[in-house]
């Protein structure tokens, strides 16, 4: 009997010890460094939305990544404004529960997207957003 209770108490450690040291736990996402930050464009904040993590700017487009712990519902929104405020316009939106994408133009052009999925750590989203940039759209588009 003393040996099944002393079993006990060592699978009670093991699981407190996993708990405490955050086995299965997650870090804060790390935020982008200020030069990357920097590509983003003007009046584009993500402040609400999440941490970004990332940010590249290629061949006219810009890719960012983020993490969010808010709900999605309230994120697809967040985007929305937040790319609205930059000078796009919402296109649309597709919002399954378990993943999501925001649509947006820059005239008459499909100018990007956002995805936000599931991350790998519980309760949390991530964000990849892809813009063209808009001084790239011919104008009168």
């Amino acid at each position: 009997m003393a040996a099944m209770v002393e079993r006990a108490l060592i699978a009670v450690a093991v699981l407190l010890t996993g708990c405490s040291t955050g086995v299965g736990a997650c870090p804060d996402p790390a935020a982008a460094p200020p030069a990357e930050l920097a590509l983003l464009p003007a009046g584009l904040s993500l402040d609400q939305v999440g941490t970004v993590t990332r940010v590249e700017s290629a061949d006219g487009h810009l890719s960012v990544r983020a993490v969010t712990a808010k709900p999605i519902d309230e994120v697809t929104v967040l985007i929305q404004d937040a790319v609205t405020a930059a000078g796009y316009r919402p296109a649309g939106m597709d919002n399954e529960g378990f993943e999501a994408e925001v649509f947006f133009t820059a005239g008459t052009y499909a100018a990007g997207q956002a995805l936000v999925r599931r991350g790998a750590c519980e309760g949390q989203w991530d964000i990849d957003l892809v813009l063209i940039d808009p001084a790239t759209v011919p104008s009168g588009g």
